[in-house]
């Protein structure tokens, strides 16, 4: 595969996720099976960078009202393993970012080591904070609500970043925990929790 050429993004939903699937499996293994869940389920959306035809990186992203807050959670990114470093993933998220411009904050959740995904949110603007970092800054409720709407339970840093430059991302966050639309719980059920038991070995 040739990583060199014109980046080109599609966006779509289920149509695209068997090629997005092989590239998020092959970097998170089982655990990709939650990011089909949200698209299966008809919230989540997919993004697929292309190169000459070739699949070569791949994002799963939603948008979901927290409180009264509009979330553009970034779900799952990964870039094949040759084409790293190339700035395919910073296509894929700027192209995520313009889709998301009516949202109020971006969100992405990953684990402590995962140098990759720290150097690609910081380079963009996200500031990364511990879930207790957070808890301090916002609050144990509103924490329980972004864990919920991000499933970010096996996961240990936050990156946020508001979608107006300039506005304050923790005070905007501090609102996820008042009424509002809010599609969390059904979402937390079906996408989340139900998937953590299936591959745990539990029917659900």
């Amino acid at each position: 595969m040739s990583c060199d050429g014109l980046i080109t993004v599609l966006l779509g939903g289920k149509e695209l996720m068997d090629d997005a699937e092989a590239i998020l499996r092959d970097f998170f293994g089982s655990t990709y099976r939650y990011a089909r869940a949200v698209v299966d389920y008809g919230v989540g959306s997919v993004a697929l960078a292309m190169i000459d035809k070739a699949s070569v990186g791949a994002a799963v992203y939603y948008n979901i009202g927290v409180g009264s807050v509009r979330l553009c959670v970034i779900y799952y990114i990964a870039v094949v393993e040759g084409c790293r470093g190339l700035g395919i993933g910073k296509v894929l998220m700027s192209t995520i970012e313009e889709v998301c411009a009516d949202s109020n904050a971006y969100i992405a959740t990953t684990w402590f080591g995962n140098e990759p995904a720290d150097r690609l949110y910081r380079s963009l603007g996200y500031v990364g904070y511990t879930w207790d970092e957070l808890r301090r800054l916002i609050g144990r409720r509103a924490v329980d609500r972004l864990l919920k709407a991000t499933c970010g339970y096996d996961d240990d840093i936050a990156y946020v970043k508001p979608v107006v430059d300039g506005e304050d991302v923790i005070s905007i966050l501090k609102h996820v925990v008042e009424s509002g639309g809010d599609d969390v719980d059904r979402l937390w059920r079906e996408t989340c929790l139900n998937v953590w038991l299936r591959i745990r070995g539990f029917s659900r």
